[in-house]
């Protein structure tokens, strides 16, 4: 079983990896609210973003709601094909799986790669490598995963339960 959970992890991994980079770089102005405060208030007053950047609200149901529904349903068909089926071991499979992508995410997406590379970076805000190495910020979003895990971790318990 220990095996299958590896190999579920990369799996999660490289299809995360690849849906994030391929969003990233394809509609960037989409992750404005993830970049560094500071970076956001320089583009707050450069004129090639006036009425580009978008409103949080939007971002926030364009990005982040759909992901928890197709996170939900995939990983309650996973966590049940890999055993679980009660909703202690739902929920737990279910937040290790998350929990590892979390991690996965704030340590190499956000703090290796994010942080330090120039391919995504606005035109205009070049110059601030300060602020754009600074990981704090993938970090706290690192721990509000962690929330989101439970619920998430939850919610697949209840639907592993009830099946």
């Amino acid at each position: 079983m220990i095996t299958i959970f590896i190999m579920e992890c990369i799996l999660f991994c490289v299809v995360f990896t690849i849906f994030n980079l391929t969003y990233l770089f394809k509609k960037p102005l989409d992750w404005f609210y993830d970049y560094p405060d500071e970076v956001q208030a320089r583009m707050r007053t450069l004129p090639q973003y006036e009425g580009k950047i978008p409103e949080k609200k939007n971002n926030y149901k364009k990005k982040k709601l759909p992901a928890a529904i197709i996170f939900i349903i995939i990983l309650s068909v996973i966590v049940w094909f890999s055993g679980a089926r009660s909703f202690a071991s739902g929920a737990l499979y279910t937040f290790a799986l998350f929990m590892v992508i979390n991690f996965y995410d704030a340590l190499v997406l956000d703090t290796i790669y994010f942080c330090h590379s120039k391919k995504v970076r606005y035109p205009g805000t070049e110059d601030m490598i300060k602020e754009y190495e600074n990981p704090k910020k993938h970090w706290i979003g690192f721990l509000k995963g962690t929330g989101f895990a439970v619920l998430i971790s939850l919610i697949v318990g209840g639907i592993i339960a009830i099946f």
